[in-house]
């Protein structure tokens, strides 16, 4: 019996659960605009404070504004850029609605707003975009 027990506590101790895995999911928008976007539909992924600086600078940002967008922790974060295109009126904008893993890629669901058929809206060309902080990552895949 005494010879038994060293082998059920070899098996006990090699059966442990293993430690859930905990993927930082939260990230918040700290600029969005309607003006001052690319023509055409996409996202930009900055992974470092040179190229975020670089980014902001060519946006028309009012400078009391760019004072609170320049302070980013890339160490812990990346920033994502959610542009929607141009626009042939006002009433459109885009967001990030929330952010998911799977597998080691980060799948950001974007938002879109459009104007309801017929509503009133600025008439004149628009090109909204959003800016995003988001946790560090590698690889990232937009849904809707």
């Amino acid at each position: 019996m005494n010879k038994l027990i060293p082998f059920f506590i070899l098996i006990l101790t090699s059966c442990a659960v293993p430690k859930p895995v905990v993927t930082n999911t939260s990230f918040s928008t700290i600029y969005k605009s309607t003006n001052g976007g690319t023509e055409n539909a996409g996202y930009l992924h900055i992974t470092n404070n040179e190229d975020y600086i670089k980014l902001i600078e060519t946006l028309k940002i009012d400078e009391s504004e760019f004072n609170k967008l320049v302070v980013v922790n890339f160490k812990e974060n990346d920033v994502i850029v959610l542009y929607q295109g141009q626009k042939t009126s006002g009433g459109f904008e885009i967001d990030v609605e929330k952010i998911t893993w799977e597998n080691k890629i980060l799948l950001v669901t974007k938002t879109e707003i459009v104007p309801n058929k017929g509503e009133m809206v600025t008439m004149g060309l628009t090109s909204p975009y959003c800016i995003t902080i988001i946790p560090k990552t590698n690889s990232i895949k937009i849904v809707q």
